[in-house]
């Protein structure tokens, strides 16, 4: 794509499969891609092949009216209202986590293995509370999550009829669904119960949406539950894993030391119970390397819709049946809005050009985890740093670009960690 850029400009369409795929690559275009509405650009269409995951009716399962209404009600739950007593949950999680696994002066590590756990466990705790983080292991989880993932055919995108084709993974990914449904149903069952004997209810992402009513006055199923539950984790558990693992290996490395003392000051300015100002208002450093880390290696390398209307992309008319695409990778590339884009600098202004950042999305579909997500990977770094120091055992790993996220290359992730000698925990 970086060479058809060069060649043909910011604007562009490519063939696939018979597929004409127009990718807006001029980040000064980018708001032509993320404005229109879903009656214009659809994400409906060429996102359908996550639907096994999903479920039926959930999502890109849905009709848009419904579809939008389920949204709604995830986005009401991720409010920062909700965040307040977030921060020491989470740092319970990873305290827990480093106490039952760092638990030598020294040892190697997969250092993305362990954000993982530490990810799903947090999320858990935070978004659905303790009965789904107890019943639910995070290893176990992640095993389902890509047991599943490895069942999807992006390639449907181009080729829709391939979805109903009786193959092997199919078989895969419904079992793998049909596994967490079990699991997700048995403690949905267990909270209704327990909820309609106690006098006050519980406040957490589950709660909201087990008593979440829709406009036509009827409740969420649990198979609709049970969904939501599996795409808010999917969504944010590869993301935040991903950028918390990459803000880590970029810290160890040597050529980065200064702003590794840079962010350790201002993890320092703080008590080791930290608590949501801290974390969210008063560490701008850390939320810097944060994004600078999703801005070199965006998990997500393409973003796209269906073109439902034609819309005007700079002098080019995109029609009506084309798909439309926007990558992160390839506008983070950009050598005016990122100098040096290869560079991990996160004292990099990201705001040379308005809106040429979009690792989070924009407009209607903009990332409603963005908030939880940079708290949590805010959090987990702050607090790991606090009591470990880290090295890369070899080189700086590589991006993975075979998989449909896009994270450094498991095998290259192996770090040593060494326990300060004067760790402090609350």
């Amino acid at each position: 794509m970086m060479d058809a850029k060069k060649k043909y400009g910011g604007v562009f369409t490519m063939n696939i499969c018979g597929n004409r795929i127009t990718i807006v690559g001029d980040v000064r275009q980018h708001a032509k891609f993320f404005l229109p509405r879903n009656e214009v650009l659809s994400p409906r269409e060429v996102y359908s092949f996550m639907v096994p995951v999903f479920g039926e009716g959930v999502a890109y399962g849905a009709t848009y009216p419904r579809m939008r209404e389920q949204i709604n009600f995830l986005a009401e739950e991720l409010t920062v209202a909700k965040f307040q007593n977030f921060v020491p949950s989470i740092q319970h999680e990873v305290r827990k986590f480093m106490q039952n696994n760092w638990n030598k002066e020294s040892g190697e590590i997969n250092i993305l293995e362990d954000c993982s756990a530490m990810i799903i466990n947090t999320s858990c705790q935070c978004l659905f509370g303790e009965d789904l983080r107890k019943r639910l292991d995070a290893r176990q989880f992640a095993e389902l999550l890509a047991r599943m993932e490895a069942c999807l055919i992006p390639a449907a995108v181009f080729v829709p009829w391939v979805l109903k084709l009786p193959l092997p993974q199919s078989y895969q990914c419904r079992d793998a669904r049909g596994e967490l449904q079990d699991i997700l149903s048995e403690i949905i069952i267990a909270r209704e119960k327990e909820e309609a004997q106690k006098d006050s209810n519980t406040s957490d992402l589950l709660a909201g949406l087990l008593n979440a009513v829709y406009r036509d006055g009827t409740r969420m199923s649990q198979h609709e539950v049970c969904g939501m539950i599996v795409a808010a984790m999917f969504a944010g558990q590869h993301t935040s894993t991903i950028t918390a693992t990459w803000t880590l290996l970029h810290l160890m490395d040597k050529k980065n030391r200064k702003y590794l003392e840079k962010l350790h000051h201002e993890i320092d300015e703080f008590p080791a119970q930290l608590n949501y100002d801290n974390v969210m208002d008063e560490m701008p450093f850390s939320e810097l390397c944060a994004r600078e880390s999703i801005r070199r290696d965006p998990p997500l390398m393409m973003l796209m819709r269906k073109v439902l209307k034609p819309v005007q992309v700079g002098e080019y008319t995109v029609p009506a049946g084309d798909i439309i695409a926007c990558s992160p990778l390839l506008s983070h590339m950009d050598e005016e809005a990122f100098p040096n884009p290869r560079e991990w600098d996160p004292e990099r202004n990201l705001k040379i050009i308005e809106g040429a950042f979009c690792a989070f999305g924009g407009g209607v579909h903009k990332c409603i985890g963005e908030k939880f997500g940079l708290l949590q990977v805010k959090t987990v770094v702050a607090t790991v740093l606090r009591e470990y120091d880290f090295e890369l055992v070899g080189d700086l790993p590589e991006p993975n670009y075979h998989t449909m996220v896009v994270g450094p290359t498991a095998s290259q992730c192996r770090v040593r960690y060494t326990k300060k000698k004067k760790a402090t925990s609350a």
